[in-house]
């Protein structure tokens, strides 16, 4: 580890040293996910220097389960470029991969790092410790110690610090109940009784996986039925919301951000319907550790469900205090929404009220709208921004 950590500082010192002695980017990217993998291709188009920080595809590799697929039908799955040439299907052309609708996880991991390869993005794989305002650009500190220095700075991270635990399971023991966010595989469940609680994707997806790993698993939900989605009209009409959110009126705004997020995609209706036993609109009253190390739930129905372990289907809260390299300064200073002050206040081109300072992916969702959540706004988050960093900065680049 030590020798790795020598061999990439003193490529970044070699960097530097090419760039004439300064750390000075145009921009760095926080977060190595499919939004900042597609930023950086559209800022290697436009010639602007950069960094991208974070573990490639980490979430995607090692906090979802692998043999699962995307809730996002494989055509609407492409990375952005400046050409638009990168696409899945290209990808699938010359790597000889057949897509399918739903795709499994590794092969969208495999898209994404192909993507990055053919459009020449480097990686810088550390994680950032913190962001400060300096002068009239940004310095940012890496958890290896590296420094850099960058005159904008896009916060393109995933929902990986937004973790949602009801305060009902607050004072259970961490083994007895889990979030099921984080997990690879769910094997280490097998032979166990497991109540998973929610009724979004990700609660139908965890109580296929238990299921097929051999667990005993119950689906208890508020709802009074399933809600599917997914089709390819939905796709269509959310990607097509990005593009207009922002100009919409406030009551319009107000009914989207109202709509419940708690869809299923489709294709899990078989892995769940007929094999796993549901039981719906409940909610949990009370949750206890039994002295026999297990939880007792009790519902709203008045009924008594006793089991191993909990998994909490709960999803993510966005909420900007718990980004956690962002310093007290931005934090105190970053303007927020008037409705929702977790949420920064960005502008059109998703810049916050600090000058060069620019959030996309779910921390954007709400100035924005939905359609950043997911990865059909990566288009219009990438053009949008790096035109704007290029319009600022006097340069001109017809690509984008």
């Amino acid at each position: 580890m030590e020798i790795l950590l020598m061999l990439w500082q003193w490529r970044s010192f070699c960097s530097s040293f090419i760039k004439g002695g300064t750390n000075m980017y145009d921009l760095i990217i926080i977060g190595a996910g499919p939004y900042g993998i597609s930023l950086a291709a559209h800022a290697i188009a436009n010639n602007l220097s950069y960094r991208i920080l974070g573990y490639p595809m980490d979430f995607w590799k090692n906090q979802m389960p692998q043999n699962m697929f995307i809730r996002t039908p494989h055509d609407f799955c492409s990375f952005s470029d400046a050409q638009d040439e990168l696409t899945i299907q290209r990808f699938a052309k010359e790597t000889g991969i057949e897509l399918v609708t739903p795709l499994p996880r590794p092969i969208f991991v495999d898209y994404a790092m192909w993507f990055a390869k053919e459009a020449g993005v480097e990686f810088t794989p550390e994680l950032v410790s913190s962001l400060y305002k300096e002068g009239e650009g940004y310095k940012i500190e890496t958890e290896m110690g590296q420094s850099f220095q960058a005159k904008n700075v896009i916060i393109a991270t995933g929902v990986e610090h937004y973790k949602y635990m009801p305060e009902m399971f607050s004072s259970l023991p961490s083994h007895l109940v889990f979030h099921s966010s984080g997990y690879t595989s769910f094997q280490t469940f097998a032979g166990k009784n497991v109540a998973v609680v929610g009724s979004g994707q990700s609660a139908w997806e965890a109580a296929a996986l238990l299921h097929i790993a051999g667990s005993e698993v119950e689906l208890l939900y508020r709802r009074e039925s399933a809600n599917y989605a997914g089709s390819t009209a939905d796709e269509i009409q959310l990607r097509n919301l990005g593009d207009v959110f922002y100009q919409l009126p406030h009551d319009e705004k107000q009914e989207e951000w109202g709509q419940s997020p708690g869809s299923v995609a489709h294709f899990l209706r078989p892995y769940v319907e007929g094999k796993v036993p549901e039981t719906s609109g409940i909610t949990i009253v009370r949750a206890e550790q039994t002295s026999d190390d297990k939880v007792k739930l009790t519902l709203s129905d008045g009924t008594l469900r006793v089991v191993d372990h909990v998994i909490s289907a709960s999803g993510f809260r966005i909420n900007l205090e718990r980004v956690p390299f962002l310093t007290e300064e931005l934090l105190t200073n970053i303007v927020r929404e008037d409705d929702f002050t977790q949420f920064p206040k960005l502008d059109e081109s998703f810049k916050s009220s600090f000058s060069g300072l620019y959030f996309t992916g779910p921390l954007s969702s709400h100035s924005h709208g939905p359609t950043f959540r997911f990865i059909l706004g990566l288009k219009k988050a990438s053009q949008t921004i790096i035109t704007n960093i290029n319009v600022k900065s006097g340069l001109i680049n017809a690509c984008c």
